[in-house]
């Protein structure tokens, strides 16, 4: 099976993510800005790799405007956020704002854990931090303000699994 990777992200957590994947599937990430309709000539699957940045898919416009190139394809994401995996409903609530409906029947999605350095931040970043962490305190949540890097490369193991076992003959783990 070919397949392809496609990615777009803000920081570097997805880039990385999606070099660890592209390296282990042996396909070649593509960022989704860079992304040609020749990419997706007989490619059975496609990996799509995003950030989540204010509550949305970084990727998901690119998603819009290309539909047609994705359909037909096995259709596997990965989305890079801060939101804690234990507040599942939020995080699903990303994936299916941010992909279209057809986009995501038959599709399997994970998602994965992020980092934050403050001082990379842009200016206008650390500014909607602060403000989104104010109004999250008032609705009684918490978003994390402090440095963190969860990013590792075990993380994608479960999603490796997956598109390795779509392989004809395949088996999970392989």
């Amino acid at each position: 099976m070919k397949g392809l990777l496609v990615f777009k992200g803000r920081y570097g957590a997805t880039l990385q993510y999606a070099i660890w994947a592209g390296a282990a599937l042996q396909i070649e990430p593509v960022k989704a800005e860079l992304a040609r309709k020749e990419h997706f000539g007989g490619v059975d699957y496609v990996v799509i790799g995003t950030s989540v940045y204010i509550g949305q898919l970084q990727i998901s416009e690119w998603l819009k405007e290309h539909a047609a190139w994705l359909e037909g394809k096995r259709l596997v994401y990965f989305i890079v956020a801060g939101t804690p995996s234990h507040e599942k409903e939020k995080l699903e609530g990303y994936f299916n704002a941010g992909v279209p409906e057809p986009l995501r029947r038959n599709a399997v999605h994970f998602f994965l854990p992020g980092s934050l350095c403050f001082r990379q931040l842009s200016l206008k970043d650390k500014i909607l931090l602060y403000t989104g962490s104010k109004l999250a305190k008032l609705r009684g949540e918490k978003i994390n303000m402090q440095d963190y890097n969860d990013v590792r490369k075990e993380h994608l193991q479960p999603l490796l699994e997956t598109v390795r076992a779509m392989a004809p003959g395949a088996t999970v783990g392989g």
